[in-house]
């Protein structure tokens, strides 16, 4: 099954398809298992279309000084997309948006401004604005049996006012979200992961930013397998 990722640069769209090879010259885990790989291109192309995999260097999205777009695994090797310049890469990450519904509560309109000051952009869906928070998700060595880091881009949290590291708001670092009580991960695909945890992680921050204490934000959001995002 071909799976094709695609960004927009200027007024041009492109195109590529996802060369699970060079994804696995990039990451050992993905050519020791290449099931969990096929588990997370397909499982990411169904539920979330728009994200895309790309290379990392040193713990960095790997991109294009020419170009400007991600290193990605196609054609053989990691290259750029667009140039195809080959590239080098010692891991596999996801980048991509997260819809979240923007609060009505008044404390969250000088946030959304600054949101919005600060380029970050937004979706009207049905007369409901929606948030665009983007995140990355890179996965360690020994993935699946470790869990992946996610992690908010530092200047969204620091235009919607908060920290990049808080136990209080479950940041541990570099805006990393701590999604799993210790012990609690089990392999799971990384669409479930933004499923399940990610979007509830969010919602807390989103309550936080308009007003909502930590403690309250958080109660039955985190670490709680039967929450499901409010309607």
């Amino acid at each position: 099954m071909e799976i094709q990722h695609h960004i927009t640069l200027g007024a041009a769209e492109h195109r590529w398809p996802v060369d699970r090879a060079a994804a696995a010259g990039a990451a050992a885990w993905a050519a020791r298992d290449p099931a969990a790989l096929e588990a997370d291109l397909v499982g990411m192309a169904e539920y979330f279309p728009h994200w895309q995999l790309v290379g990392a260097l040193g713990g960095q999205p790997a991109r294009c000084r020419g170009c400007g777009a991600f290193h990605v695994p196609t054609g053989g090797a990691v290259r750029c997309p667009i140039c195809r310049a080959p590239a080098r890469a010692d891991r596999l990450l996801w980048l991509g948006h997260l819809p979240a519904l923007a609060s009505p509560a008044p404390g969250f309109a000088p946030r959304q401004i600054a949101l919005r000051a600060a380029g970050f952009a937004e979706a009207a869906v049905g007369g409901a604005t929606y948030l665009l928070v983007p995140l990355a998700v890179a996965y360690p060595a020994e993935w699946p049996n470790v869990e992946p880091a996610v992690r908010y881009a530092g200047r969204w949290l620091d235009a919607i006012g908060l920290p990049r590291y808080s136990a209080g708001h479950h940041l541990v670092g570099d805006g990393q979200a701590c999604l799993f009580a210790w012990g609690q991960w089990s392999a799971q695909p990384i669409h479930a992961v933004l499923q399940q945890r990610v979007v509830n992680h969010l919602l807390s921050l989103i309550k936080i930013a308009a007003g909502a204490p930590p403690q309250q934000a958080f109660i039955g959001r985190i670490h709680h397998e039967g929450w499901q995002p409010e309607a």
